[in-house]
């Protein structure tokens, strides 16, 4: 589904260097390195957030390179979330949907389903300084999934949450992959990336050095 083909960026004094990566639909992609490997960077290329120095990106048989962020098909979870703290639950949720001119009827059907297949439609009315760390991923993925994208990305997507909760969280990943959605999860847990990846791929100084199931 993304294919990575010779990848190049130079990034200050780091540089990602000849990356070539082929996700299948529906697969669980995780990119497992130490913090400066070059995960975050890889990913916000696949996202349109930047644009590689040579090499191309292409997503569903389209060459995405140079086109811009929307016609990426996918959906980011950042690290940190990026919610907006002024905005209810389901003002977080809506936001995407309000940018793409949905009519209000259909926003409101739209946020309500995903809310609860992400068990968060009780929280809908809140607003979002008081929310615990799981609740505050959950209301991140439903904001990026409403979309729907083709591809969900994910930034260390649970290393903001307690260890208490982190199995709840996983779960959610699954039970999204196995309905089809293609996943790539970048991580510097092994452990993390064991439990979920049908596939991992390492990354060490900007460049991916090994490339298999979780068993190999």
């Amino acid at each position: 589904m993304p294919r990575l083909e010779k990848i190049y960026k130079k990034l200050g004094n780091f540089a990602l260097s000849g990356i070539s990566m082929d996700i299948p639909e529906g697969e669980y992609y995780v990119l497992l390195g130490r913090s400066g490997s070059g995960k975050t960077q890889l990913l916000e290329l696949i996202a349109g957030l930047n644009d590689p120095d040579s090499g191309e990106i292409w997503i569903d048989n389209e060459d995405v390179t140079k086109k811009k962020i929307q016609e990426h098909k996918v959906g980011l979870v950042f690290q940190d979330y990026a919610i907006f703290p002024n905005m209810t639950v389901f003002g977080n949720i809506a936001y995407s949907l309000h940018c793409r001119k949905f009519d209000k009827k259909e926003i409101n059907k739209k946020v309500r389903l995903i809310a609860d297949e992400l068990n968060i439609a009780h929280l809908l009315a809140r607003f979002t300084h008081n929310l615990s760390g799981g609740e505050l991923q959950r209301v991140a993925l439903a904001r990026t999934l409403v979309t729907s994208p083709k591809i969900l990305l994910l930034d260390e997507p649970l290393a903001s949450i307690d260890a208490s909760l982190k199995d709840d969280i996983k779960r959610t990943f699954r039970q999204l992959n196995r309905k089809g959605l293609t996943i790539v999860h970048v991580t510097h847990d092994y452990s993390e990336a064991v439990s979920l990846a049908s596939r991992v791929g390492v990354i060490h100084n900007g460049h991916i050095i090994q490339e298999g199931s979780p068993e190999e």
